[in-house]
């Protein structure tokens, strides 16, 4: 009988196969050090181990070698936003659109930048043109949603997170975003149905249960509610920062 590797043998396994794989570019940039291809290569490598230092100088060396090379720039700015320089990142994008202007991904990823510094207008207007650029860029749609959900601007929000799910299906994070949104406006069928089809995508989201339980109360239906509170506590007793709502749950089931 065969086993399969845990989840922790199978990232440790990942990353031991990028690291080999950026010896070898670092090993072909030696060779071919005029290669600026092969510095982007090596940079979303070391970005997905974390090793963000590294990732920078690569991506830099890129840019060192074509100071037009917008893909460069772009991955520049995404470990900016990975180390959470907001405004470097938003540089670095900009920079991305001066030499390719059409790009619905750069736009997206501006448009992000934009909305972790509360730029607001800026961020839309940056989804808004990701959009146009090309109808069916889902990321686009999504985090367009997300800066309207974060907003208290339900209504918007639902219809981006609509319109994202004709195009393709969500993941559980977008159904759980739009459940959200469809109670705070008082939709409890629907935002049953999304929060449940969230969990079908991912039943380890302790934190869902609860929300989905808040909604079954609010539409009457104490069974259902009870039920995923009984759901909720299996999953979150041990989780420090759902503590409140462990409490609550315990005494919402003890009535």
């Amino acid at each position: 009988m065969l086993s399969g590797c845990n989840p922790s043998d199978q990232a440790q396994q990942q990353r031991r196969e990028l690291q080999r794989d950026a010896l070898r570019l670092e090993m072909g940039q030696a060779l071919n050090p005029t290669d600026a291809e092969g510095y982007i290569q090596l940079g979303k490598i070391y970005r997905e181990l974390g090793e963000y230092e590294k990732a920078l100088d690569a991506f830099q060396g890129a840019i060192a070698l074509d100071d037009e090379h917008a893909h460069a720039y772009n991955n520049l700015g995404l470990v900016y936003i990975d180390l959470g320089l907001y405004v470097l990142a938003i540089d670095m994008f900009q920079a991305a659109l001066e030499f390719d202007p059409g790009n619905p991904a750069f736009y997206n990823n501006l448009g992000y930048a934009y909305d972790k510094t509360d730029q607001f207008a800026e961020a839309l207007a940056a989804f808004r043109t990701a959009i146009e650029e090309d109808p069916t860029f889902v990321d686009a749609y999504n985090n367009l949603a997300d800066a309207y959900l974060y907003r208290e601007m339900y209504q918007e929000a639902i219809q981006q997170y609509e319109a994202a799910l004709e195009i393709e299906a969500g993941d559980a994070d977008v159904y759980f975003n739009l459940g959200f949104a469809y109670e705070e406006t008082g939709e409890f069928l629907r935002a049953i149905q999304s929060y449940e089809r969230g969990i079908s995508l991912d039943s380890s989201d302790a934190e869902a249960y609860y929300r989905l339980a808040q909604v079954y109360e609010k539409n009457g239906d104490t069974l259902m509610m009870r039920r995923y509170l009984e759901a909720f506590l299996m999953r979150a007793r041990d989780i420090p920062y759902l503590q409140e709502q462990v409490r609550t749950a315990e005494e919402l089931l003890d009535r």
